[in-house]
């Protein structure tokens, strides 16, 4: 769409809203239009006059260009009347902001109220303040543009002129502008209020050298009308901007808005469209990028391609299981497309497969970014989706192989510099809410237990090497091979935590035999107990039901998280007793 049709149609949606607010609650709008016009006021002469008072501080008596009812004061009083007058001004700018604010909410709840509809958003009142003040302040900005333009018309009007023609000649560059350039009109959408403030100050800098020009060549009896002017303009040029960016922030909201103003309007939410990445999708195009992608990375498609859907099962992510056929024997590839709001997952799973080696992972045969769309190209040969009845062991399967799986140096480096561990998320704060849920002395001696034992908990799961942790481990993530081996195709999101978790915790007997296993393939883990592991693994799951407020199952965990410090108490107490 055009910047003028933009334009347009949101001063048709500002006359709609403005119309609905005069309509409901007309006298608290008039008031915050009266009283925000006020405050503007009262703030530009709490700034003004103290520049007066400087120039008097300066001076050996009153300037001539003052006004004749200054002259006939004393310098001293004319000094002191004018620092009150700047600090009371000030003083009713803060009073009339409170008023504003208090207004504000007033018509809010009022215009609720009369739509007469359920909750739609969270926080909807505050919101709606929100909003109604955004507006209400636009309004009383055009307003005090208009009253500007009548106080310059009157003791400067070639400087109106000036400013005028400005802002014709700037809203038809930044039409055609954007209108032309695909470029200028994604810095526009970016950028809008760094590009509005670049506009006005340059406004405000060009309509001064004029005004310098004027005064230097031709003639003029009143400097004063000069400085007032000058104030004018420049409050004048920085309320325009605000008017504008505000309603451009109202405007991006205007769903939300109109279902929360507008009986007759639900709340529609917009779907993203990404346009590149629907016409890669489309069966029409799917052969030319995936063409495009496998030149890209060495992969011979003369003899041609079959290319399926291949379900991922997480949010923005489309895969496509691709067969290469050849003389030989086809070979199988998997093409992974990342949505632009997730361009950070994109880049999570590369950073994993570039430093980390031994992953239970497809192989992995790099990034490829195709028309603006992150790809990741795998190797899929022979490897099928799981049955319903595997997918219990292919969970535990995965667990086990990152349990052997040492994390590179580089990611630990990365994570612990970005997120919390496991240790640093726990609180105390986050078990006491157990309390309220104990229905038996037993339980809350349980919780009190584990509350005495929360320090040495820490301090074992600090001590902890780390593991990497995958929060992708889904049935359609799942895949094994013909050699019944089990691995992921998605790896975007992950973390790094204390060894152990992340294991399902009703597979005990499975995590020590695992834990045998990984000593031997990873030197870290031989000074490590087994009961060290095992309470990572329940006090991970233990963080996640508390998260949930799953407050039972949690409580149902006390007994073996219990158990599992208690068997970790004894070593310290015989240690304490030899010493």
């Amino acid at each position: 769409m055009k910047l003028q049709q933009h334009i347009k149609s949101t001063l048709g949606w500002c006359l709609s809203i403005g119309i609905k607010l005069l309509r409901v609650v007309p006298f608290t709008t008039i008031t915050v239009q009266v009283t925000t016009l006020a405050s503007q006021i009262f703030l530009l002469l709490a700034f003004f006059l103290p520049l007066k008072v400087i120039i008097l501080l300066g001076s050996e008596k009153i300037p001539n260009y003052f006004p004749s009812a200054f002259q006939a004061l004393k310098k001293n009083h004319l000094i002191v009347s004018l620092s009150v007058a700047a600090a009371a001004c000030y003083v009713l700018y803060l009073l009339s902001e409170l008023l504003i604010a208090y207004c504000c909410r007033q018509g809010a709840r009022t215009l609720l109220l009369r739509s007469a509809k359920l909750n739609i958003i969270e926080n909807q009142e505050k919101i709606a303040a929100y909003a109604y003040s955004k507006f209400t302040r636009a309004m009383a900005a055009a307003l005090f543009f208009a009253i500007s333009a009548v106080v310059l018309l009157i003791i400067y009007p070639k400087l109106l002129a000036i400013v005028l023609g400005y802002t014709i000649l700037a809203t038809l560059l930044c039409v055609t502008a954007y209108n032309f350039s695909p470029h200028i009109r994604v810095q526009f959408q970016q950028n809008h209020g760094n590009i509005l403030n670049a506009l006005s100050a340059t406004g405000f800098l060009l309509s001064f050298f004029c005004l310098v020009a004027d005064f230097l060549y031709f003639p003029h009896q009143r400097i004063f009308h000069a400085v007032i002017a000058v104030l004018v303009m420049r409050q004048a040029l920085q309320r325009l901007t605000s008017m504008v960016q505000d309603i451009i922030s109202l405007r991006m909201q205007h769903r939300q808005i109109n279902a929360m103003f507008f009986q007759s309007q639900p709340l529609l939410e917009q779907r993203q469209n990404n346009h590149q990445l629907e016409c890669m999708l489309s069966p029409s195009s799917r052969e030319a990028w995936i063409e495009k992608l496998m030149d890209q990375a060495g992969i011979d498609t003369h003899n041609g391609m079959e290319i399926s859907w291949h379900q991922i099962d997480a949010v923005d992510v489309y895969a496509f299981h691709i067969t290469v056929l050849n003389h030989d024997e086809p070979q199988e590839y998997l093409a992974k497309l990342f949505g632009n709001n997730i361009t950070t997952l994109a880049v999570q799973e590369r950073l994993l497969f570039e430093h980390q080696s031994r992953l239970p992972s497809i192989e992995w045969l790099g990034h490829y970014v195709l028309q603006g769309i992150d790809c990741h190209l795998f190797r899929l040969d022979g490897h099928k989706k799981l049955i319903r009845r595997q997918i219990g062991d292919g969970v535990v399967a995965i667990n086990e192989a990152l349990l052997c799986c040492e994390p590179a140096s580089e990611l630990i480096s990365r994570f612990s510099r970005s997120r919390p561990y496991l240790e640093q998320r726990l609180e105390r704060g986050m078990i006491e809410p157990l309390r309220f849920v104990c229905s038996t002395p037993e339980d809350a001696e349980k919780v009190e237990r584990l509350l005495d034992s929360f320090e040495l908990i820490i301090k074992r799961l600090s001590a902890l090497p780390r593991q990497i942790v995958s929060l992708d481990i889904t049935s359609e993530a799942l895949l094994i091979s013909a050699s019944k081996q089990y691995h992921l195709s998605h790896w975007s999101s992950w973390r790094i935590e204390a060894v152990g978790s992340n294991w399902p915790v009703i597979e005990k007997e499975r995590l020590f035999k695992a834990i045998e296993i990984a000593r031997s393939n990873r030197p870290t883990l031989l000074n490590t107990t087994t009961h060290d592991i095992l309470l990572s693994a329940l006090m991970y799951t233990f963080e996640r039901f508390l998260l949930r407020k799953d407050y039972p199952a949690a409580l149902r965990l006390l007994d073996e998280i219990l158990a599992a410090t208690e068997a970790q108490k004894s070593p310290v107490l015989r240690q304490e007793s030899t010493q």
